[in-house]
């Protein structure tokens, strides 16, 4: 009897139990249709501020009451602002042919002049590109050794492939946090290998990621001495052993009947190493006018990357600058501070690819405020 009796009460509890079950299957929520997208509500934006006087040198102690953010003309409330080490890549150009001012020493020397004044609690990395794209040095806080590797490892090369670099400067950061990020491009800016479109994909690429860009640009150094070679005729300069002995060429000269001042000037052309030189190279001249025409272009392009980013750039006209610039260049770095906002409009509402105008400015008198004027989205969110 015992037996029979748990027998029948797990039969009841079965028929008790499967109703709820058959229940419970037939009230369980549908999955969300794929083609109904997650939405982002609110985003947190988190950006680089250079805060300097006049002279150069650091605001310190910058408070959230002494900025003044606006986005699509809209007042924002900056949420947080501090200052900490910087993430800094160097971004070396060494490849392209036809070069006129750009050489593999003096990058070298000027990167190597960022490298000196550093604040040493900021990290580096050093990659070159030319032929192909290497990196000289992964993320230190060494920088005698990145200086070292460099002297090592710095080549020249016929190619330069300044869309793939930028791209691979991209992907060097992603091992970094993705505050107070900065590139150093050492750079004419010029493409041999990818197309157009390639380019203007790289440059978005860049330009979405929050990553302050400065630039020191080697296109008004290029474009001058190119203009120099495309001269027809230009005077010579220097001297060196006479074309003609000396007393052969005073014998000559007692047979010709000229005053003293003719002498003199055609001794000075025997003395000259050239005096007129003319150029014959029509292909050459041709070459380097529709490089120098590259050259304005990329200035252009490089100039309004930095600004877009927050960075600097500089164009130098003589190549003792370079260093000096490279110098200017570590003070803003170190001169940077990292702010956050929430949008009042979300970002997510915006479509991939479009941009917001962002501007930063200070209360403070006599302080320069540097920052990125743009909000790329880059998204896989609508």
């Amino acid at each position: 009897m015992r037996i029979q009796f748990e027998k029948w009460f797990f039969g009841i509890g079965l028929i008790i139990i499967f109703p709820f079950s058959v229940f419970a299957q037939k009230s369980t929520p549908q999955p969300t249709p794929p083609d109904e997208p997650i939405k982002i509500l609110t985003e947190e934006v988190h950006l680089n501020v250079t805060a300097q006087k006049i002279d150069g040198r650091i605001v310190p102690n910058l408070k959230i009451d002494d900025l003044l953010l606006v986005e699509e003309g809209t007042p924002q409330t900056i949420t947080s602002i501090k200052q900490i080490p910087a993430n800094v890549l160097l971004l070396l150009d060494t490849g392209g042919n036809l070069n006129f001012a750009k050489n593999r020493a003096m990058t070298g020397i000027t990167a190597k002049v960022v490298t000196k004044y550093l604040s040493p609690k900021d990290t580096l990395a050093i990659m070159q590109y030319n032929d192909k794209i290497e990196t000289i040095a992964d993320w230190t806080s060494d920088f005698s050794f990145a200086a070292t590797e460099m002297d090592k490892k710095l080549l020249s090369g016929k190619r330069s492939r300044f869309s793939e670099a930028l791209s691979a400067a991209v992907e060097m950061f992603k091992a970094r946090p993705l505050e107070n990020r900065h590139l150093v491009l050492i750079s004419d800016g010029l493409e041999t290998v990818a197309d157009e479109s390639a380019r203007q994909a790289a440059l978005q690429k860049l330009l979405a990621a929050n990553i302050t860009v400065h630039v020191i640009s080697y296109t008004q150094l290029e474009e001058q001495l190119a203009q120099k070679a495309t001269q027809r005729i230009k005077l010579g300069n220097g001297k060196s052993k006479p074309r003609v002995p000396e007393y052969i060429f005073d014998d000559i000269l007692r047979g010709l009947s000229i005053s003293p001042e003719e002498k003199r000037f055609l001794k000075t052309m025997n003395e000259a190493q050239a005096i007129v030189i003319i150029n014959f190279d029509n292909e050459m001249i041709r070459a380097v006018r529709r490089k120098r025409e590259a050259w304005r272009e990329s200035e252009y392009a490089l100039q309004k990357l930095a600004e877009d980013t927050g960075g600097m750039f500089q164009a130098p006209e003589e190549y003792e600058t370079l260093l000096k610039l490279s110098v200017e260049i570590t003070k803003a770095i170190d001169s940077s501070y990292v702010i956050s906002y929430t949008p009042t409009k979300p970002i997510a509402e915006s479509p991939k690819g479009g941009a917001r105008k962002v501007r930063i400015s200070s209360h403070l008198n006599g302080v320069q405020i540097r920052s990125r004027q743009k909000i790329t989205v880059n998204t896989s969110n609508p």
